[in-house]
């Protein structure tokens, strides 16, 4: 009775051990569902550093979360914008959509303006404007 409990405790073991180096059921080169290629990216701070890119003026509003999801041939997009002030903010956002060979894959988007009232939150979404888009960098300035 004890070499099959010791017997089953090891083959567990082995199987974690096996399963220990992948993060959850993510595919290699991508977390929390988006593309990260060789970005080491161990947590959602670490994904968002590596995906958003602030321009011009700087604001109290920031990403907190993102998810991504392939539906078909397009990548699909959900990212948190937080307003931790007390006070209104106006933020633009656009995407910029990047192409295997590291070029852009879709033309420049327009900046698209978001009211964001205090201590609130946001949710924005994209979807890839074509199949060559494999990858995106998030970007968004304040405009107060």
């Amino acid at each position: 009775m004890k070499t099959i409990v010791v017997a089953a405790a090891l083959a567990a073991l082995a199987l974690g051990a096996g399963c220990a180096s992948r993060k959850g059921f993510e595919r290699e080169g991508f977390a929390f569902g988006c593309p990260v290629a060789d970005a080491d990216v161990d947590s959602m701070g670490d994904l968002i550093a590596a995906k958003v890119a602030p321009e011009g003026k700087r604001t109290n509003v920031v990403v907190t979360e993102m998810r991504c999801t392939i539906s078909g041939e397009r990548m699909k997009i959900e990212a948190n914008l937080e307003n931790d002030a007390g006070q209104i903010r106006r933020v633009a956002y656009k995407f910029r959509w990047i192409d295997t060979e590291g070029m852009r894959a879709a033309d420049e988007e327009s900046w698209k303006p978001v009211l964001m009232y205090e201590k609130s939150n946001h949710v924005v979404t994209a979807i890839a404007p074509n199949s060559k888009a494999v990858d995106f960098r998030l970007v968004y300035m304040g405009q107060d």
